[in-house]
C-alpha cells in the first residue's frame, strides 16, 4: 500500500501540469510574508532563495487518496493533500511547497516511518522547540519518524538551534515575545531541527516539484 502512487493534475493558463507523488514524499513550504512563521525565516537558511517554514511527509491510502501526515498547530494531524497544498485560509497568498524525496538507500524506512507517523496522530504542536517531550514541531516529527524506523540512528541530523538574527548576532524580538508567552527562556543552543537545515542536506533529492500555483 506504501508504493501506491497519485497523480495530481493541476490547471495553470490551461495548461495541465502532471506531478506523480508517492508515500514518503517530503512537501516543505514557505509561508507568505508577514505572517508568524517570518521569525523562523529570520534565523534559518534554506537551500536556494527558499525560507522553509514547514514541512510534512504524504502518505497514500489504500484507495489512492493522497494525504500529508503533519505536526501543525494545535496538533499532529493527518491533511489531504489538496488542503496542504492550498489551505482554505490561504487563498489570498498560498504558501510555496517544494516536493523533496528520500534518495533511495533511505526509500525502505518508509513503510516503518508512517506507521511511526500514526503513533503520533493527536499528540499536541512543540511549542517550545524541545525534544524528548512526547510533543512535536513539524521538522521533529520527520526527524523521530525516520529515527525510529532507522533503528535509533538519524537520517536527518540534529544541529544546534539558534533563535538569533545572523545579522545583529541577538535574539530577534518574535522569539522573546514567543518565549516570554510560554514563561520559559529561550533554547538557544539546544539540539533541534528545522526545515530548513532539512533541505540542505544529501539524505534528500530537492525540487522534484514546486508549487505556487492556484487550482481554482
Amino acid at each position: 500500500m506504501y508504493e501506491l502512487l497519485f497523480l495530481i493534475i493541476i490547471f495553470f493558463h490551461q495548461t495541465e501540469i502532471p506531478f506523480t507523488f508517492q508515500t514518503g514524499d517530503l512537501i516543505f513550504q514557505e509561508s507568505c510574508p508577514e505572517e508568524p512563521d517570518d521569525r523562523i525565516k529570520e534565523v534559518t537558511n534554506s537551500i536556494g532563495e527558499y525560507h522553509f517554514t514547514h514541512v510534512g511527509i504524504v502518505w497514500i491510502d489504500e484507495q489512492e487518496n493522497p494525504f500529508v501526515i503533519e505536526a501543525t498547530i494545535p496538533r499532529v494531524v493527518v491533511t489531504p493533500l489538496k488542503a496542504y497544498l492550498y489551505p482554505e485560509d490561504k487563498k489570498e497568498c498560498y504558501p510555496i511547497s517544494v516536493v523533496g524525496q528520500l534518495k533511495e538507500e533511505w526509500q525502505p524506512l518508509i513503510p516503518d516511518a508512517i506507521r511511526e507517523a500514526f503513533t503520533h496522530v493527536g499528540k499536541a504542536y512543540d511549542h517550545g522547540y524541545v525534544l524528548n517531550n512526547d510533543t512535536y514541531y513539524c521538522s521533529e516529527l520527520i526527524y523521530e519518524i525516520l529515527l525510529r524506523a532507522n533503528q535509533g540512528e538519524a537520517v536527518f541530523p540534529l544541529n544546534e538551534m539558534t533563535f538569533r538574527s545572523p545579522v545583529t548576532g541577538e535574539f530577534t524580538e518574535g522569539w522573546i515575545r514567543h518565549f516570554e508567552e510560554l514563561g520559559m527562556p529561550v533554547p538557544e543552543g539546544e539540539p533541534g531541527i528545522n526545515p530548513g537545515a532539512m533541505s540542505h542536506l544529501e539524505v534528500i533529492d530537492m525540487e522534484l516539484y514546486v508549487f505556487p500555483v492556484s487550482p481554482y
